[in-house]
């Protein structure tokens, strides 16, 4: 994979449980939190991921992705990848590029279709 950009982004995820914070809308007590990941993004659309770090504050999440796609491009910037990035999660294809129309857009109605029947 020929890499043209690194860039962060954030997820919602479950970083704890406290059984005091239960109510009917959240029975089990989850604490919820931001995972950030840098994002490794070729010419075609294709992407790599790799996780940061999880917080309770996407700001702070976000702010040590953001650091490190920095560093990352900058390291990109004089033609080199990082250590270890053959081991990076394959992640899903950009939306409208040439990825995404060649394997992508089947991989987002095999995910609907999962997820319709799941319930």
């Amino acid at each position: 994979m020929q890499v043209a950009q690194f860039t962060a982004y954030t997820d919602i995820v479950i970083i704890g449980q406290n059984a005091e914070m239960a109510d009917y809308s959240n029975p089990k007590g989850y604490v919820y939190g931001f995972s950030a990941y840098v994002c490794a993004v070729s010419e075609s659309g294709d992407t790599r991921i790799k996780h940061v770090v999880s917080a309770r504050w996407e700001a702070e999440a976000m702010a040590k992705a953001e650091a490190q796609a920095a560093a990352l491009n900058a390291r990109l910037a004089l033609g080199k990848l990082p250590v270890g990035f053959d081991s990076w999660e394959a992640g899903r294809a950009v939306y409208g590029s040439e990825a995404y129309e060649a394997y992508g857009q089947a991989d987002d109605v095999e995910l609907e279709r999962r997820e319709e029947f799941a319930y």
